[in-house]
């Protein structure tokens, strides 16, 4: 058995390691496992995913969204010809 060593920073890191405990496997493990078959099949074969679980960036910005969406002071446009009409003003 051979060792490999690579970096991450550490918020990569702790992300990957949430995401294969989330899928039920090591970090090590999903690395072998990955290796192993870009090795035999001489591509990258296979998509791994899981629920995506939006950052605190993205829940701040949908957030944004709704406070805007349901702000009675803001402008509304009936259509986007007007929204136009309004911007060449």
């Amino acid at each position: 058995m051979a060792n490999m060593t690579f970096s991450l920073d550490a918020p990569t890191k702790k992300r990957f390691v949430e995401f294969c405990e989330n899928v039920g496997l090591s970090a090590s493990a999903v690395i072998t496992v990955c290796i192993k078959t870009i090795v035999r099949e001489n591509r990258i074969p296979f998509t791994i995913s899981a629920d995506p679980i939006p950052n605190a960036e993205t829940i701040a910005a949908m957030e944004e969204g709704d406070r805007i969406v349901n702000d009675p002071k803001r402008k509304r446009y009936h259509s986007l010809e007007e929204f136009w009409k309004e911007m060449d003003s």
